[in-house]
């Protein structure tokens, strides 16, 4: 099975690193024009750029924190300006701040609450209404297996990705009648630096419970995202797809 996004317009956030560097590696091989996002990993982003125009591609990166509003608001400015279209957004950007609920300050609650949910709102309503013109459009939330099989000291973080899938849900039954389809994928236990703390203190007990043996790579999650991009999943949205290697089931 080929995908072919020749001609498309991928805006991802978090895309400089981890299983966002995937996705925007993996749209752009697959043809599309991509738009890597980031915070503050500037140099990653801009060496993402590279490898991604040495391999014969088209990419750009963008500063902005998706969880401001005026931020958000320059870097569609910005995407209408240099593309005037986007066909694909992928709300990636997340942050963990893991602690018992006695214990959490909320300020982790607030961080994690904006960099995993409030940037979807900001970014998805923006993107949604560039959408509209053409009447066609993907956007892919990325959840957790958190959100549906959570642990202890996660109170924020599955309380923000459950909120993702109640938003694309409704976000989905807005929008299918302009041709726009919404979907949440929900990885498991993804090497990457975000989990690796997680997976330095729980690593043995956790992979014991995923029936796969192993634990996941961002282009276990990269390769969904592209398909849920393409016009091969026109007729999916509202859903939330687990990743997890089994361990949700």
């Amino acid at each position: 099975m080929q995908i072919d996004l020749s001609g498309k317009t991928a805006l991802v956030t978090g895309g400089s690193r981890g299983i966002g560097r995937a996705i925007c590696t993996g749209l752009a091989e697959s043809g599309a024009r991509v738009i890597v996002n980031f915070r503050s990993s500037a140099e990653e982003a801009e060496g993402l750029c590279r490898e991604i125009e040495l391999a014969g591609g088209e990419a750009v990166c963008r500063q902005g924190d998706v969880s401001d509003a005026d931020e958000v608001e320059a870097l569609f400015q910005f995407v209408e300006s240099e593309f005037e279209q986007l066909d694909i957004l992928v709300n990636n950007a997340g942050v963990i701040k893991d602690t018992l609920l006695l214990s959490m300050k909320l300020s982790d609650w607030d961080k994690v609450m904006d960099t995993n949910l409030r940037s979807a709102f900001l970014c998805s309503r923006l993107g949604a209404e560039m959408m509209f013109r053409r009447r066609s459009g993907k956007i892919i939330n990325m959840s957790s297996v958190s959100a549906i099989r959570s642990s202890r000291g996660q109170a924020n973080y599955a309380a923000s990705k459950g909120g993702i899938l109640s938003f694309t849900r409704a976000c989905a039954a807005e929008l299918a009648g302009r041709g726009i389809q919404v979907n949440a994928v929900l990885p498991g236990f993804v090497e990457t630096d975000m989990t690796r703390r997680v997976m330095s203190r729980a690593g043995k007990q956790t992979l014991e419970r995923i029936p796969s043996g192993r634990f996941g790579q961002p282009d276990d999650i990269a390769g969904l995202v592209v398909f849920l991009a393409s016009p091969l999943a026109d007729y999916i949205t509202g859903q939330a797809i687990p990743v997890d290697g089994g361990l949700s089931i």
